[in-house]
């Protein structure tokens, strides 16, 4: 009895550490002309659950190491258990040395929709398609995942882009929506060209930045700031590369829409009126939809 008390504890100290994510869940009803309200905390509850007690990868990470991040559904319209709505997903990475944490992940997803019936378990399988909620859910787990690990080690999250990949065409094949395909919201911003831009060696440059910002920019920033700035701004110089031969990418508009105010914030007192010149050209080439607050930068 000792024994198998024991290999309990163990068993779910073990899977206590096993799980990757700390995912904050926010269902947003307030545009539904709606009275009863529990279905959208049961869904919220579930979803929840579902993305902080699955093991999404092969890392064994203490409470303290997840990655948190943040889910917000706006639902647009409810009926007969039928959900459409707007998701955006924020994922965070703590910089070395500093109680900071860096936005790692903005990216709206609009036009979701999917199956819920009140307390329904949302189910995983790794050999079928289950639902159009659990298969966007794991989609975005892995996606989160990848880019905490490339944020670390450039291109280390190879493999969970090519599992969300490998999700997106097994629910593009078996799922009735078609928010999984290439022409989805005009054939823009979607979970397609998402994952193909993360996958693709066509955007290696950007991963390369992303890479070279976090680690060898943010990272060393508590000592050695001003080699920090220097580094950073230096990838930021790297994006006039690949907006020549694919501007305007998905990858590049992600991370700008991440990384905007933490730029301007690095940047904002700097007293070197040439170096900050520079910056700001780059910055207005790259990045034009921030014009106005890169041109604010003195």
């Amino acid at each position: 009895m000792k024994f198998i008390k024991y290999s309990l504890l163990f068993f779910f100290l073990f899977k206590s550490y096993s799980q990757q994510l700390n995912c904050e869940v926010i269902v947003n009803s307030s545009l539904i002309n709606q009275t009863e309200k529990q279905i959208f905390t049961n869904l919220e509850r579930n979803i929840e659950s579902y993305l902080n007690t699955n093991d999404w990868d092969d890392q064994s990470l203490q409470n303290f190491q997840k990655i948190d991040c943040t889910l917000i559904i706006t639902v647009l319209n409810y009926s007969d258990n039928i959900f459409n709505c707007n998701f955006e997903i924020k994922s965070f990475r703590p910089v070395y040395n500093s109680d900071y944490s860096t936005n790692i992940l903005l990216f709206k997803d609009n036009g979701v929709s999917f199956n819920y019936e009140s307390n329904q378990y949302i189910l995983r399988s790794e050999n079928r398609f289950e639902s159009d909620l659990a298969s966007i859910l794991e989609f975005y787990a892995n996606i989160i995942i990848g880019l905490d690990k490339d944020s670390f080690a450039l291109d280390s999250g190879k493999l969970n882009f090519l599992n969300s990949k490998k999700i997106l065409d097994f629910a593009s094949s078996n799922s009735q929506s078609n928010m999984w395909s290439q022409n989805y919201n005009n054939g823009r911003i979607n979970k397609y060209w998402l994952v193909e831009n993360l996958i693709s060696p066509n955007y290696s440059t950007i991963k390369e930045i992303f890479y070279e910002y976090h680690r060898k920019g943010l990272d060393i920033i508590i000592e050695d700031k001003e080699r920090a700035l220097e580094t950073i701004s230096e990838t930021i110089a790297k994006f006039n590369l690949i907006n020549r031969l694919r501007p305007n990418s998905i990858m590049q508009q992600m991370f700008f829409q991440s990384k905007n105010d933490e730029i301007f914030n690095l940047y904002k007192n700097n007293s070197n009126k040439a170096y900050i010149n520079n910056l700001k050209n780059n910055l207005n080439r790259v990045s034009p939809f921030f014009s106005e607050k890169w041109n604010s930068l003195k």
